[in-house]
């Protein structure tokens, strides 16, 4: 133990010493310190706070990201070069204790840094919110918007692809009785045909026409909840790619569930039992929408929920023949948000994911410099992570395009690509939350537990050992400057 300890010292002062690091450290002091004073959102209390929040984060993770892929080959790479490390291999350690021991100096003084710039972030948040003069319904808007964790709920859309084959099978039986041409069901024409059917069907689930009104209904909810449930939406008008936004007009009503107790039978806590429920609409009043803009309103969970399932619908109050249709993307919205942990919890969840991101990264350039020349290691391992962050690109366009099923030949091509890097190559963007830590979106367990087992073990520990192999079979004399 005593040469490892002695090891990661010897790393923490060679970081310190390091130009690069000193000036990259400067970076993340004036982030912290002017980005938060510059930025002023998009002037309201919520954006302020939103903003300030989700790009200190932001730019304290690219910083420190930036200096773990830089300090992790500078620190196994030019030892070896400038033959300094001759010195510690002659005596009685072992390459593994040294490469444990480099790799874990690089991360505990970037994962100190990461737990002051954070600790800063916070307190100046706090010392923020509270000397400005925000209005009580303000407060209590950010409180529930901004300063929580809150989980999303979207709603429920059935099985999409039975949905599509089954309107397929309904074209193709209606052009038969009717005598038309059947469409083409090969190939290239058959995948845009069944994307278009599968682009429709999500369009109309989301279309609310004029005078018309769309219901939705949700489940996996808490079977109560007396807090308040935010309703966040983004509605457009004509269609979802148009540009010509226009000021929409609509309601929204809820489905209220009535009980109807039995004041002579008492349960087992000495309250009346329900006998009888009865479903009534509950509208909110009509309101002037602008659409393409975010927005969200409360709504009492007692009053939404009823044994873990809510319905709500919106009317399109449009009229006549100058009326715009109003699309919602369904895939996440309208959506329910409710409050399930405190903003503290959650900020220390995203610093958790950023730690676990800073970890990967200095894993990965660890491996690399264990074998490379250190201009060669930063290059491989930055485009490691850009292989990674354009395959997950990718894979997102061709979902979110209806991509699913029969692919044309280099759609295929490049989809099978993707998936196989994604499969191997740890997607480092993942472990950075800032948008949910700023929007008040819950950062799951489940989700962190995914990137430390999935990525970090699976992933990474299967790198980390090709490294270490890597390292101890190298030739050091070989890789000294002549």
């Amino acid at each position: 133990m005593t040469p490892f300890l002695a090891i990661v010292k010897l790393t923490c002062r060679s970081a310190i010493r390091s130009n690069v690091f000193r000036f990259l450290l400067f970076l993340l002091i004036v982030c912290v310190i002017l980005v938060p004073n510059t930025l002023k959102g998009d002037g309201t209390a919520q954006g302020f706070l939103q903003v300030m929040l989700e790009y200190s984060t932001a730019f304290v993770a690219l910083i420190l990201s930036t200096s773990v892929i830089w300090l992790a080959c500078s620190e196994f790479c030019t030892d070896i070069e400038n033959g300094q490390l001759h010195m510690i291999f002659v005596k009685p350690i072992s390459r593994i204790t040294v490469w444990f021991g480099k790799f874990f100096g690089v991360f505990l003084i970037h994962f100190v840094l990461l737990l002051i710039a954070f600790v800063f972030i916070y307190g100046f948040l706090m010392w923020q919110y509270s000397r400005q003069k925000f209005t009580p319904v303000e407060r209590v808007r950010m409180e529930n918007e901004v300063f929580a964790g809150r989980r999303a709920f979207t709603p429920d859309i059935g099985n999409l692809n039975q949905k599509v084959n089954q309107e397929l099978a309904r074209r193709i039986e209606t052009a038969r009785k009717l005598g038309e041409a059947l469409p083409d069901m090969t190939g290239t024409a058959r995948r845009k045909f069944i994307q278009t059917i599968r682009m429709e069907i999500l369009a109309g689930m989301g279309e609310v026409k004029p005078g018309e009104m769309k219901i939705w209904t949700y489940s996996g909810l808490p079977d109560e909840y007396s807090g308040p449930v935010y309703i966040g939406y983004r509605v457009y008008s004509g269609n979802l790619g148009s540009r010509n936004q226009k000021i929409g007009e609509g309601l929204w009503f809820i489905r209220y569930i009535q009980k109807i107790y039995d004041e002579n039978v008492k349960g087992k806590d000495g309250k009346p039992v329900v006998k009888d429920t009865r479903e009534l609409p509950l509208q909110l009043p009509p309101e002037r929408i602008l659409t393409s803009a975010y927005k969200e309103f409360p709504i009492p969970g007692d009053i939404l929920i009823y044994k873990g399932t809510a319905s709500i619908g919106f009317a399109n109050l449009a009229q006549g023949k100058g009326g715009e249709s109003l699309h919602f993307q369904v895939m996440d919205s309208p959506r329910l948000l409710l409050k399930e942990t405190s903003f503290l919890n959650n900020y220390f969840r995203a610093m958790f994911a950023v730690a676990m991101g800073i970890f990967a990264l200095g894993l990965i350039a660890s491996s690399f410099a264990a074998f490379l020349s250190m201009p060669t290691a930063v290059f491989i391992t930055l485009s490691y992570v850009v292989t990674g962050l354009f395959s997950s690109y990718l894979i997102s366009s061709i979902e979110s395009a209806g991509g699913e099923g029969e692919l044309a030949f280099f759609d295929a091509l490049g989809s099978g690509l993707a998936a196989l890097m994604m499969s191997l190559l740890i997607p480092v963007q993942n472990f950075f939350v800032s948008g949910l830590l700023s929007t008040g979106t819950l950062i799951e367990g489940s989700y962190l537990m995914q990137l430390l087992f999935f990525n970090i073990i699976l992933k990474g520990l299967p790198l980390c050992l090709f490294g270490l192999w890597l390292y101890w079979r190298r030739e050091t004399a070989l890789a000294m400057k002549q």
